[in-house]
Parts: structure tokens; C-alpha cells; sequence
């Protein structure tokens, strides 16, 4: 999914020879992605554990044997995986997100019970606990289907289309970025604790690890930043209004009073940041409403007197 998205972002510099490629060549590349970032994670990896591993005394090239093994079967894994992913968008349904959903279901019950961990307990489930969890889960399944397809419709003009049954409209959608913020943002916001790992006396760990944490405002913060950046990121790039407006001006569509070319680029761009802006503030909403609510739940054990 990274090699995807890199390979998008790619795509948006228009280059004219990689817009010709056909798609086999267009997967090829992906792979080639994935796997020098296979390579690279693999080598952060066992760098962090590497006085976990027992080391055989064989050596290869002057590695140890134990080290060879772990860094192949890591990028064997890694594009096993990926292989998988193009099975499954090729043969099945769902395409690489199912690959992700078994471990987030696995966590649910794991977070219902025990909270993420900033100060909140074990939970002992009651009738009453479990009527209200059934209902805000409903409230929030229904709110969370509508928002994700919510779309605004942007009038088209068709001179060789014609059609009297319906109009020509143009969609975007509110959350066009869908999950790929959530998905991307907290790999993003562990990378200054590997690199400090490096150094782990150095005074830049030292600031991550006091600062860029859940359990401060600044981490907090951060943490926010990241996620409304992503936002943007990726609708632009999901959305690609540069392709877009070409598509546009080729086929002769037009958005009314909006001239073609630059001037629609413009408009595209102008509603997609307003309907980024409006996703972001439901994002940052939640997040700070989830952190505002563990906050208390650290204030209340920490100045809870016993009777």
C-alpha cells in the first residue's frame, strides 16, 4: 500500500512517459517500490532488536548467519504480502485493505476492555453498559456510513453527451482521503523515536521521548498536525485534479461559468481544500474529544482519596 501511494504521488509530477506506461509495468514498479521498502524497514528493524537475537557464530561475509536468515525471511515476508495483495485484488473483493482488518478486529475487543491505555482499566461489561454500547455503536456505524458518502456534486456541461434523463454532475467526495490518514499517521509519528533510537543519548531522543508521546499536549498536538496534513495529502492525491482537468478539456466537458483549463484546475482545487477542511475538522473532533476524555480519566485516578 506505501509503494502504492509513493507511485501516486509520482504520478501527480504528470510526467507524459509514465502516464503512457501500460499496467504491467505500472505493477512492476509498485513492487519495486515495495521492496526497496521491504529492504529499508527490514534494516531499521533488526538494527531495534538487535541485542535480542542469538547470534550462531557462523559467519557469512563477515555477517553473522542468524542476522542473513532474519533479513531475508523479513523481505520474503514483506513482498509475500504483497503478492497476496495483488491476488486478492485480482481474484477476491476488498483489495489490500483485507489484509489490514484481521488485526484491527483483533484489537477492538482488546481496546473495549481495557481502554488505550492512558490511565482507563479493565471493564466489567453490565446489561446497562452493554445497551449503551450496542446503541453508540449503532449511532456511530450509521453518522460514519453517511460522512464517508457524502459527496459534493459539481454540475457538468456535456456538448456531446446527450442525456435527458438525468444531469452530468462531477463528485467529490468529503472524505476523499478515506483511511489512509488514520493508517499512515502514526508511522509517521514514531519516525523521530527511530531515529533517536540511534543516538540514545543524544538530546534529540531525549526531546522525543519527553515531548513526542500520547501523554502530553505536545505529542498531542503533533499527533493532530500530522493527521490534518495527511488529510490534505491524500485527497489531493487520491482526487489528482491535474489529471482531472486534462480529462476535462479532452473530452469537451466543462463545469458551467468555470472557463476550461487553469481556471477549472483552480476551482477543483478551491472546493476539494473546503471539503478537505470540513474532514479534517470532524477528524480533529473526535481525537480531541477521545483525548479530553482520557485526560479525565488520568486526573480522576491520580486524585482519587480513599474514604
Amino acid at each position: 500500500m506505501t509503494g502504492m501511494i509513493l507511485f501516486q504521488a509520482i504520478q501527480l509530477l504528470d510526467i507524459d512517459e509514465l502516464n503512457k506506461i501500460n499496467d504491467y509495468k505500472r505493477g512492476m514498479i509498485q513492487r519495486w517500490i515495495s521492496f526497496v521498502i521491504a529492504l529499508l524497514q527490514t534494516l531499521q528493524f533488526i538494527y531495534t532488536i538487535r541485542e535480542h537475537i542469538n547470534f550462531s557464530g557462523i559467519k557469512v561475509w563477515g555477517i553473522d548467519y542468524n542476522l542473513i536468515v532474519a533479513f531475508f525471511v523479513l523481505v520474503a515476508g514483506a513482498m509475500i504480502v504483497a503478492w497476496m495483495s495483488d491476488m486478492i485484488t485480482k481474484y477476491g473483493i476488498g483489495g489490500s485493505g483485507v489484509l489490514i482488518l484481521p488485526g484491527m478486529i483483533d484489537s477492538i475487543p482488546r481496546v473495549l476492555l481495557y481502554g488505550q491505555g492512558l490511565g482507563s482499566g479493565a471493564v466489567f461489561f453490565t446489561p446497562k453498559l452493554w445497551l449503551v454500547l450496542v446503541i453508540s455503536v449503532a449511532v456511530v456505524v450509521i453518522f460514519t456510513i453517511f460522512i464517508n458518502k457524502a459527496e459534493l456534486r459539481i454540475p457538468l456541461q456535456r456538448p456531446f453527451v446527450q442525456n435527458d434523463f438525468s444531469e452530468s454532475y462531477l463528485p467529490i467526495r468529503v472524505l476523499a482521503a478515506g483511511s489512509m490518514p488514520f493508517m499512515f499517521t502514526t508511522t509517521v509519528f514514531m519516525i523521530p523515536s527511530y531515529i533517536g533510537s540511534f543516538v540514545p543519548e543524544g538530546e534529540f531522543n531525549r526531546f522525543v521521548q519527553n515531548y513526542v508521546a500520547f501523554d502530553n499536549p505536545i505529542g498531542i498536538l503533533i499527533y493532530c498536525s500530522i493527521i490534518v496534513f495527511l488529510g490534505y495529502v491524500f485527497n489531493f492525491m487520491n482526487f489528482q485534479t491535474e489529471r482531472l482537468t486534462k480529462n476535462l478539456k479532452k473530452s469537451g466537458d466543462y463545469i458551467f461559468n468555470v472557463v476550461p483549463g487553469t481556471a477549472t484546475r483552480h476551482y477543483l482545487n478551491q472546493r476539494l481544500f473546503h471539503l478537505s477542511t470540513v474532514a479534517n475538522i470532524l477528524i480533529l473532533i473526535t481525537i480531541i474529544d477521545t483525548t479530553m476524555d482520557q485526560f479525565k480519566t488520568m486526573y480522576l485516578r491520580m486524585h482519587y482519596d480513599l474514604l
